[in-house]
């Protein structure tokens, strides 16, 4: 039924009956040649083989515990959760953890970025200054629920130990600012923010605020901080009209 299948890229080797086999001829292919073949092709088949049930099992693991800490992060505070509890909750092993983890800090910042990062995303098209407003405001709105907690949590925890903030910059800040860098050079080259002050100034000015309310917590953050923020941050990196003298420049000719 139907046309005949074609042959594979990597066909697997078929048995002959000893009786259709065809002898072998002088200056044929040789036993080395044919083991080299066999070889190749078994090698192929392997590949087109599905993955094992160990690979989908650890990879059904990994979900769990990054499952099992987010519940414990709604309820437990960071510093009560410890790579045991993580494996009860899970129902997996502690070596199963340390397989894809060094530490708990680890295990809670993937746990966390798993969420996090897909909230507060940068907005792609539109104006460098758009896409920075539209992430500030998100980025407050997630920081004055869950998310802020948890940060302001690992920034603690990171206060007592080097590491925790290590993995904290490795696996998050520094990605995140990559992002927000781009667009501030954007803004930039488009003549929407002053070339006159450095650019990783310009970065910690769109985010210090917010993190300040969010350790601080003297002030809630909320659509009106972050509308007011929004404005405060675009007149200071906006560029200076030509018209109007730094303060700087104004001291030196007052």
């Amino acid at each position: 039924m139907g046309s005949p299948k074609q042959p594979s890229e990597n066909p697997l080797p078929t048995k002959k009956n000893p009786s259709q086999q065809a002898p072998a001829k002088a200056g044929g292919r040789s036993p080395a040649r044919s083991a080299s073949t066999s070889t190749a092709a078994a090698a192929g088949a392997a590949a087109l083989r599905p993955r094992s049930p160990g690979r989908v099992r650890s990879d059904a693991s990994r979900v769990a515990i990054l499952a099992a800490t987010l519940k414990l992060l709604e309820s437990t505070p960071l510093q009560q959760i410890s790579i045991e509890s993580i494996a009860r909750e899970a129902g997996v092993g502690k070596a199963t953890i340390y397989r894809w983890w060094n530490s708990k800090a680890a295990v809670v910042i993937e746990a966390f970025l798993h969420t996090h990062v897909s909230h507060t995303p940068m907005p792609k098209g539109g104006s460098p200054r758009d896409a920075l407003t539209r992430h500030i405001h998100l980025l407050v709105e997630e920081y004055s629920g869950w998310s802020g907690r948890i940060v302001a949590q690992i920034m603690a925890e990171g206060q007592g130990d080097p590491d925790v903030l290590r993995e904290f910059r490795e696996r998050f800040w520094y990605g995140r600012r990559a992002v927000v860098r781009e667009v501030v050079e954007d803004a930039r080259r488009r003549g929407e923010f002053r070339t006159d002050m450095d650019t990783e100034l310009q970065m910690d000015i769109l985010y210090a605020p917010i993190y300040f309310r969010l350790f601080m917590r003297h002030l809630p953050l909320d659509r009106k901080f972050a509308d007011a923020h929004c404005e405060a941050m675009m007149q200071v990196l906006a560029p200076i009209d030509e018209g109007v003298a730094a303060p700087s420049k104004r001291r030196k000719t007052a």
